[in-house]
């Protein structure tokens, strides 16, 4: 499954431990790329993007500039 960005180990780490604990790495894998499809751009601060997903959760996250030709999913906040 791919999405908008590229998502990190740790940027899953995150979302499972902010707001997802019950489910797998993989499940919360999927759930952050169909989030990222939703999320809006807020700003742009030190060389990294913070986007706002969508209703109802509306987490923050943080994009960055990633290896590949993708920007990576860094931490969700």
């Amino acid at each position: 499954m791919t999405g908008r960005w590229f998502v990190t180990p740790h940027a899953v780490r995150q979302y499972v431990q902010r707001y997802a604990y019950q489910l797998s790495y993989d499940q919360a894998l999927a759930n952050l790329i169909r989030l990222s499809e939703g999320a809006r751009f807020i700003r742009r601060s030190h060389g990294c993007e913070l986007w706002r997903g969508p209703r109802p959760s509306r987490l923050r996250m943080i994009v960055g500039p990633g290896d590949g030709e993708k920007p990576a999913l860094v931490t969700v906040l």
